[in-house]
């Protein structure tokens, strides 16, 4: 399933933005943030609303509050329940964010090293490169590991979603045992050789994880991250949980989603849980009470030759309208079936916009063209801009 952003760095070299992404202090003071135009964010989505290109939640935090959420359109089109703003949201590739920073964590704590390769982490681990593939490469996916986007669908159901996310599991074994056999197959490129986007990459990551700690997944998400956070709604979809998101995706052409299953997705995918929920998990990163700054500053160095790929996001450098200087954004996109995400934000200004959509048909475009609804989203979020007329 398409959930990544896609290399930028080649359209910002020849842009006025530094290229090189100067990240605040971690929990720092840093410069006063621009006050959000709600108006405009209203104006947007309706407009979006209007032409059928988005039904969902926008929500923008800023500091200790958030300033502003809307809820519009249908969250399951056929019964007519319209969205509400606390409603529970597929993450899709926005768990990779997550795991990026449990991974982190480990880091910080002296239990992994960005550069361990997986022989040593994970010595079931049969891929052929595993002695070279280093936790580093998962995170920015240089690994090389096979992409389960390409298997084939399954007999008998929609050809465009892959077999691979309409498994169903034994008792005996679940999606990571069963993730890992594919992911160890033929590699599509040597380890570090290039940026080749994936999901074996953090199914992968689960399975060292879970190694390392002696603990599944759901349960450190639950003790690292929602605890703390006091996210009791938070939730791992897994063969045993009962984990459900509520809207119902459809597709760009109207058409409802294909099934899948949400758990084949693991930690690359599977989080559930409330655009309120996002915001708070961005806030304490931004405020460093989850991952002290050095961690977070590697956490969130893009790196221009990889397209300004960080560890589980994007970091890079924008121009938006309605600031004099590029402002510094860490992006994390999901898609699953007719479901879309948007996570940015802009920790110098202490402020994050998060947006679900649950219809194909929204078109966000890219920020780094300085149009589109990205664009005029982030630049009204971050930076008081109104929308072009």
């Amino acid at each position: 399933m398409r959930c990544y952003l896609r290399p930028i760095a080649a359209r910002l070299a020849g842009s006025a933005i530094a290229l090189t992404l100067a990240l605040p202090a971690v929990g720092s003071a840093g410069p006063a943030p621009t006050a959000t135009d709600t108006v405009a964010l209203d104006a947007l989505v309706q407009r979006e609303h209007a032409a059928g290109r988005f039904d969902g939640v926008l929500l923008v935090g800023r500091g200790d509050e958030v300033v502003h959420r809307r809820a519009i359109g249908w969250a399951d089109r056929e019964r007519q329940q319209p969205h509400h703003v606390d409603e529970a949201w597929r993450w899709a590739s926005v768990s990779k964010q997550v795991t990026a920073l449990l991974t982190m964590q480990l880091v910080e704590r002296g239990r992994l090293s960005l550069d361990d390769r997986l022989a040593k982490l994970l010595p079931p681990f049969t891929a052929a490169h595993a002695a070279h593939i280093s936790i580093r490469d998962l995170l920015r996916h240089t690994s090389g590991l096979p992409n389960p986007d390409y298997t084939a669908s399954a007999a008998g159901s929609d050809p465009t979603m892959p077999a691979f996310y309409t498994r169903s599991f034994s008792d005996d074994q679940g999606p990571i045992d069963a993730a890992l056999v594919t992911c160890a197959g033929p590699a599509l490129a040597a380890p570090g050789e290039r940026f080749a986007y994936n999901n074996c990459d953090t199914l992968v990551l689960q399975a060292v994880l879970e190694h390392a700690t002696g603990k599944p997944y759901a349960q450190l998400l639950a003790d690292e991250v929602a605890a703390p956070l006091g996210l009791a709604q938070l939730q791992f979809a897994s063969p045993a949980s009962r984990a459900v998101a509520t809207p119902v995706g459809t597709m760009a052409d109207g058409s409802v989603e294909p099934a899948f299953n949400l758990a084949t997705f693991g930690a690359g995918g599977a989080i559930v849980g409330t655009a309120d929920a996002l915001w708070r998990f961005d806030r304490a990163l931004m405020q460093g009470r989850l991952l002290g700054a050095e961690a977070t500053r590697t956490m969130w160095q893009g790196d221009p030759k990889l397209g300004y790929v960080a560890l589980g996001a994007w970091s890079f450098p924008a121009r938006l309208a309605g600031c004099s200087a590029p402002v510094a954004l860490v992006e994390r996109r999901g898609e699953i079936g007719g479901v879309q995400v948007r996570n940015l934000m802009a920790p110098a200004l202490h402020t994050a916009l998060v947006v679900f959509s649950n219809t194909g048909a929204t078109e966000f475009g890219e920020i780094w063209q300085g149009r589109g609804l990205s664009f005029e989203l982030a630049s009204a979020a971050f930076c008081g801009a109104a929308p072009p007329k």
